[in-house]
């Protein structure tokens, strides 16, 4: 699992590090490609892998699930981290994500998510990181 919050910088390449707790929880490559809310997402191989076979079978049923498929397979890419715990991140997916300087680097349980701050914030803003009391899916698993 990919868990924790971190805040990172993109180097002049566009290059990020990995958390040490997420870089050995990926191994020795990744798939990095594009996801919602215009952010990156990283997952191990054998994950990819079913990603891919699901949209795969997405794609069957109609042109626009053919186009969001190959939306995911065209911009996605194999990385692979160097000893630092750095990967290169192409700069389409940068522009993508609107990756200029920090970043969060966020645990998304089965892939690493790659955010421009101000985006993360939007989305998850400073004042809503706590539960909704209301959650059903929550109160349902005890939390």
């Amino acid at each position: 699992m990919f868990l924790g919050e971190y805040d990172r910088s993109l180097d002049p390449k566009g290059r990020v590090v990995l958390p040490a707790e997420h870089r050995d929880e990926l191994g020795e490559t990744g798939y990095i490609t594009k996801a919602l809310d215009q952010c990156l997402a990283i997952f191990p191989p054998e994950e990819f892998k079913e990603v891919m076979a699901k949209m795969e079978e997405y794609a069957r049923q109609g042109i626009d699930e053919r186009r969001s498929a190959t939306k995911l397979s065209s911009g996605a890419h194999q990385i692979v981290p160097d000893k630092q715990g750095r990967i290169a991140i192409a700069a389409t997916l940068r522009e993508y994500a609107g990756l200029v300087g920090d970043v969060k680097v966020v645990g998304g349980n089965s892939r690493i998510e790659i955010w421009d701050v101000e985006r993360w914030y939007e989305v998850h803003p400073r004042e809503d990181q706590g539960f909704d009391p209301s959650d059903r899916a929550l109160a349902a698993l005890g939390i």
